[in-house]
């Protein structure tokens, strides 16, 4: 992804500006040799033009010739497309004794003997590079001066495609290291991401050090400060379940011996009004007793106490058992609690303990929160990953505060029904700790559904799929 925080924007964003730089030297110094080595070969092609026109000077009766066949004319001044212009002047009286175009104002000091010297002049707003030659008429110490000149139009094209060709040749340079660049720091950061998908796998109690060795050196330290931030949350959340635990049990007891009280004053109370209070008190006693048995459950989920048998559970059987438990309570609401599905069997991994007190859980929702004959039906069914378990019943639903979060704990419209406000948020525990995923699929004023989807138990496999 890029981002303005991707390690691989501020790797790209930085080398790129860089290898643009070392791009347009890189550039401007291909021109320039582009330049000079047209400059040489030209000049050398040049050079045998002016030699090639010195052999065809001869002294005929104390004058200069410049025997120059037409053909010859013709092959010199043919230079594909450029303009060649030349002159011979007698440096005895500077006379010019032959000459095609205007090659400017010539070198009067110039001396016999030598190489073919280069210029640039303009001539008529046209640049032209100029080879002169000071020599002696053969056979003879007659001094002449040649030259030659052409227009620069070949040289520049050959600088031009130079340049265009080392442009060109950086940018892909520059594509190619964007392009190693964005792959290199993908196999780079793969195992982060590794690192980043085994920790999302995990369930909110799995708080195990991630594996260091996984992590490139650089980032290593990160790493460990990670697990050690985990360890110190592990250490909270175990102080925390274990207090919760103990106060759990602590309670337990006097909880019991007031609903024992609260009955048995109820059997000896003699006016309607203290009945009514008996009552009251031993449904205030019954309610906190089952706040402290779900506290006590959920401790123990989230500590991982109960176990994780890691063993095959049958769902439809998890199913019938929990029904034959709850059926009673659902009969006395005139409640339709059965199971719907075609699935006989389903196997999935897990501890039948947890995962019979989350579908516990789920359909003791549904019955309180359900009406008086209304329908709460379970149902299991087969998915490409596994299975999904599914509890739903036909009443009002979930109000619009709930469905943001009706797994969030103490949940108001729980505990106005007479339940803890911790029944779904132990069922996305228990789910989450057998790498399952609970859903809310509820829609307003259309009943509630509640699914988890189980990935299936591998055959002759006691370990996670």
């Amino acid at each position: 992804m890029w981002t303005a925080n991707s390690l691989r924007a501020a790797l790209i964003g930085r080398l790129v500006p860089a290898l643009a730089v070392i791009g347009i030297a890189g550039a401007a110094a291909a021109y320039a040799l582009g330049e000079r080595y047209a400059n040489l070969a030209y000049d050398r092609s040049l050079s045998d033009d002016v030699v090639t026109l010195a052999g065809q000077l001869a002294l005929r009766e104390g004058k200069v010739r410049v025997d120059l066949p037409s053909q010859a004319r013709k092959w010199l001044l043919a230079n594909e497309g450029e303009r060649v212009l030349y002159r011979v002047i007698d440096l005895r009286d500077g006379t010019v004794l032959d000459s095609i175009g205007n090659l400017g104002a010539w070198a009067r000091d110039a001396e016999p003997g030598g190489a073919v010297q280069f210029r640039d002049v303009t001539v008529e707003g046209v640049s032209v590079r100029v080879g002169s030659l000071v020599t002696d008429v053969p056979q003879t110490e007659v001094p002449v001066l040649i030259e030659v000149g052409e227009t620069l139009g070949r040289r520049q094209r050959v600088t031009r495609q130079v340049l265009l060709g080392s442009l060109l040749l950086f940018t892909l340079m520059i594509g190619a290291a964007v392009a190693v660049i964005w792959r290199g720091t993908q196999v780079a950061l793969d195992p982060l991401k590794r690192l980043a998908e085994q920790a999302a796998k995990r369930s909110g109690a799995n708080l195990q050090p991630l594996e260091l060795a996984l992590a490139p050196v650089e980032v290593r330290a990160l790493i460990e400060a990670i697990n050690l931030m985990m360890a110190r949350l592990s250490r909270a959340m175990q102080s925390q379940s274990h207090f919760i635990a103990n106060s759990a049990h602590q309670l337990r007891t006097p909880l019991a011996g007031l609903r024992l009280q609260a009955q048995l004053a109820l059997d000896e109370a003699q006016t309607l009004p203290l009945r009514a209070r008996l009552l009251e008190i031993e449904g205030s006693a019954r309610r906190a007793a089952h706040l402290v048995e779900q506290l006590l459950t959920l401790a123990k989920a989230e500590s991982g106490s109960l176990g994780m048998m890691q063993q095959p559970v049958d769902l439809v059987e998890l199913v019938r058992q929990v029904i034959q438990r709850l059926l009673p309570a659902a009969t006395l609401k005139d409640i339709d609690l059965g199971y719907e599905g075609q699935a006989t069997t389903a196997m999935v991994l897990g501890s039948e303990v947890l995962l019979g007190e989350m579908l516990s859980n789920l359909v003791d929702n549904a019955i309180r929160h359900a009406s008086n004959a209304s329908v709460v039906t379970i149902s299991v069914a087969a998915t490409p990953e596994g299975f999904t378990l599914k509890v739903a019943d036909d009443g009002d639903g979930l109000p619009p505060s709930v469905m943001e979060n009706p797994f969030a704990r103490f949940n108001s419209i729980d505990t106005v029904a007479g339940g803890a406000g911790l029944g779904l948020a132990i069922v996305k525990e228990i789910a989450e700790q057998h790498l399952a995923v609970v859903s809310n699929q509820s829609a307003p004023h259309r009943g509630t559904e509640i699914a988890v989807s189980f990935r299936a138990a591998l055959q002759g496999s006691s370990s996670w799929p």
